[in-house]
């Protein structure tokens, strides 16, 4: 349980609740659900401990017993390679849609998951997949994108929306989503759409 690894990180560490909550501006007593089990910490204070504590993101989450590896990372480093090299981000396992719409919800089950660390990856907020053809060829089915929140993006920009509660990865055009596909029409927006950006797509990352 991540309550029993945070108990153990601070008294390896020799650090007072305080001295960590002075160095990370991690509050005493959010630090305090944690250790007792009544709430676990966000992706981002996940990230800061790892960092702090130098150790890997799977080690905080119970995935493994070295607390230098992160598992989805073995083949390509060995067991010396350091947390840094990688941040947690929430991975949305409810696909968005680059074809003809899927269900997109803040209920939609989620995990957590090591990425490289990158400009890419640090500015991202979550990760989806994309389900469909549409915007071959940048973005083929089952693709890994990276997901900064937005509540608008730029024309000719791409982004993740909820167009009358289904989402959709599409081009931003005007009043209209616009696939990369050549194959798919672009789907007209009007007045009585309910629309909402959900982010913009940064790129996307292979895990």
């Amino acid at each position: 349980m991540f309550s029993d690894i945070f108990k153990q990180l601070i008294q390896d560490s020799g650090l007072t609740v305080y001295q960590i909550s002075k160095d990370t501006g991690i509050s005493e007593s959010l630090m305090s659900h944690w250790k007792s089990g009544r709430q676990l910490p966000k992706y981002d204070s996940l990230n800061t401990l790892a960092d702090y504590f130098n150790v890997s993101g799977d080690f905080l989450l119970g995935r493994t017993g070295n607390r230098n590896t992160n598992l989805k990372n073995d083949k390509h480093h060995d067991s010396n390679s350091q947390s840094h090299k990688t941040i947690i981000l929430p991975f949305y396992r409810t696909p968005a849609s680059a074809g003809s719409g899927s269900w997109l919800s803040d209920d939609m089950p989620i995990e957590y998951t090591n990425v490289p660390k990158t400009e890419e990856t640090l500015s991202a907020d979550f990760l989806l997949e994309v389900r469909g053809d549409s915007m071959q060829p940048k973005f083929l089915d089952g693709d890994r994108v990276l997901v900064q929140n937005s509540e608008s993006i730029y024309e000719e920009e791409i982004g993740v929306f909820v167009l009358n509660g289904e989402s959709y990865i599409k081009k931003m055009g005007r009043n209209e989503l616009i696939s990369l596909n050549s194959a798919y029409k672009p789907i007209q927006l009007h007045e009585f759409d309910e629309i909402r950006c959900v982010g913009k797509v940064l790129g996307k990352v292979d895990l």
